[in-house]
């Protein structure tokens, strides 16, 4: 048996883990989602069931969590009183395991560098991989003169609308959030929520993609600056934590200070007025979303697997 096919795998069947890259993982456990969101209680307890079921059937060698958050507390408690067998425990997407609870934890997968070394030698980056169908949107994308912003954890849409306003630029903002206080100008448009393949749509017509976030150290933004530089649109986002790693300044977009209204627009306006600027950023975007694939990820996840598989 390959390394594996001595992994466990649990997770919800959606993003990577819906792809067939993930095929190479024969051993995945799917939550099912019996009513309300993923992480309900109704939908959590039974997949954890399944799971201790399944190791103590035929003892894995690494338990890996993917997309079962509620579930991490409760698998480290099992490993903590034996119940994992002699399996070892990699979580993804982990950011506040307290010391107690990262000592029954091997690997920490995280989609940010800086959180990778904080966490020391148990903490692994990996690119966050861009999850759609980027042709359909490009198919679908009706291609207008206008800046696109969306999404909702750690936002800052507000900054952005003050940003824009008055400004010889169009924008969109598809929000997944509370709607922006106060009245937006008319070169704003806003909508809420949407499905995934429009959200997409949207973005693939834009000449650009701005991701304002409220604060320096959030790890928000990555899931739609990924898609982003999938599309091959030049980037305007906060100067962050969890950009960083995706974005250099000047290279595949443009970096600006966290609730900086004047450095924003400013970022904005130059990439629509400097059309050198912005297909060289374009180019950059494109080669680094080539990167960002499943099957990229895929690589790279089971080589960590590997590796403790062999240690």
């Amino acid at each position: 048996m390959s390394e594996l096919g001595d992994v466990l795998v649990v997770t919800v069947r959606k993003s990577f883990w819906a792809s067939s890259e993930a095929e190479q993982w024969p051993r995945r456990l799917y939550a099912r989602v019996y009513r309300g969101h993923s992480s309900a209680l109704m939908n959590a307890v039974p997949v954890f069931v399944r799971a201790l079921l399944s190791i103590w059937l035929r003892p894995p060698r690494i338990v890996l969590l993917g997309s079962v958050e509620r579930t991490v507390p409760w698998f480290i408690r099992a490993r903590r009183f034996g119940l994992l067998r002699k399996a070892r425990l990699v979580v993804t997407n982990q950011l506040n395991l307290m010391p107690a609870e990262l000592e029954y934890v091997d690997r920490v997968i995280v989609y940010a560098s800086a959180q990778a070394t904080k966490l020391g030698e148990k903490g692994v980056f990996l690119p966050l991989p861009a999850d759609g169908d980027f042709e359909e949107a490009r198919r679908a994308a009706e291609p207008g003169d206008y800046a696109f912003a969306g999404g909702g954890a750690g936002r800052d849409f507000v900054t952005l609308v003050d940003a824009v306003r008055g400004a010889p630029v169009r924008v969109e903002i598809a929000m997944f959030a509370p709607e922006i206080p106060g009245p937006v100008p008319a070169n704003v448009r806003t909508s809420g929520p949407m499905p995934l393949q429009n959200f997409l749509a949207r973005m693939a017509g834009a000449n650009i993609v701005v991701i304002p976030l409220s604060d320096a150290a959030s790890p928000h933004g990555q899931t739609t600056l990924v898609q982003a530089l999938a599309l091959g649109k030049p980037i305007v986002a906060t100067r962050s934590l969890g950009v960083v790693d995706y974005v250099e300044n000047r290279r595949e977009g443009l970096l600006v200070d966290a609730r900086d209204p004047i450095a924003l627009r400013d970022a904005v306006l130059r990439l629509f007025g400097d059309e050198d600027l912005r297909m060289t950023c374009a180019a950059h975007a494109a080669k680094r979303g080539a990167s960002l694939s499943y099957c990229a990820h895929a690589s790279s996840l089971a080589q960590i697997c590997r590796a403790l598989c062999g240690d």
